[in-house]
């Protein structure tokens, strides 16, 4: 009777632990998004489609006196969309890429460009762009995105997502670092940055991660912070956490 509860016992603790620890990876490490190679292939299947996509909302005719949110009604580009299974596309933060972005120069003369600046022009034809893979195709209802499959809750980050991200230079990528492009800092900046005593500049840019992999969760994953993976030298996935 004592062997039988000694490994009615064993076998409870052998199944507690397990459970313990396979609930402990899926709250760290269990990604519930669709896959890199899911995202991947979709991308090199459709890579024509992606590149005009792109090309068309960079020359859009945009005016600032009329709404060009849905610019993507004109012509055929509801197909193109349906195509790719992208839903929408849209600049990326406030950081134009200007041809050779990691130059003082360029960060002197982005600077003077965004001080005259009327509207958003410069972010549509030279910001980042994120490209939001679709759920369903918009063309079925374009007055409405449907992003679910590539926006999923967790238990530890709350909201994670992926997208496709697209950089109008070739950004510069050491150990494992993505840097962005250089942009002039006023004296009370108080983050990273470096002083360029012949311009009499300081100048800060952002970094990121970059994984060979975001099928997993990232280990030492920050709030907020986005990781990348790169797919062609100016294409990437991106996935983010808003924690």
């Amino acid at each position: 009777m004592a062997k039988f509860v000694w490994k009615k016992w064993v076998w409870i603790c052998t199944w507690s632990v397990l459970a313990v620890l396979g609930l402990f990876y899926w709250i760290n490490y269990f990604n519930p998004l669709p896959s890199d190679e899911e995202m991947i292939e979709n991308f090199q299947a459709n890579r024509a489609d992606f590149v005009e996509i792109v090309r068309r909302y960079r020359t859009y005719p945009r005016q600032l006196n009329k709404d060009s949110s849905f610019w993507f009604k004109d012509g055929d580009t509801l197909e193109l969309y349906r195509r790719a299974g992208i839903d929408s596309v849209d600049y990326e933060g406030s950081t134009p890429w200007l041809p050779n972005p990691y130059s003082v120069e360029t960060a002197i003369k982005k600077q003077k460009i965004v001080a005259t600046m009327v509207g958003f022009e410069l972010l549509h034809k030279y910001g980042a762009l994120r490209i939001q893979a679709a759920t369903t195709p918009l063309i079925d209802h374009p007055n409405r995105t449907d992003q679910r499959r590539h926006y999923r809750n967790t238990l530890r980050f709350g909201v994670i997502w992926k997208q496709y991200i697209f950089f109008p230079e070739v950004p510069r990528i050491e150990s494992g670092v993505l840097f962005g492009p250089l942009s002039i800092v006023g004296k009370g900046f108080s983050g990273e940055h470096q002083f360029h005593e012949k311009e009499g500049v300081a100048t800060s840019q952002y970094k990121a991660r970059v994984l060979p992999s975001l099928n997993r969760i990232p280990e030492s994953w920050k709030d907020f912070e986005c990781v990348y993976r790169r797919i062609e030298p100016q294409w990437f996935i991106r996935m983010c956490n808003g924690h």
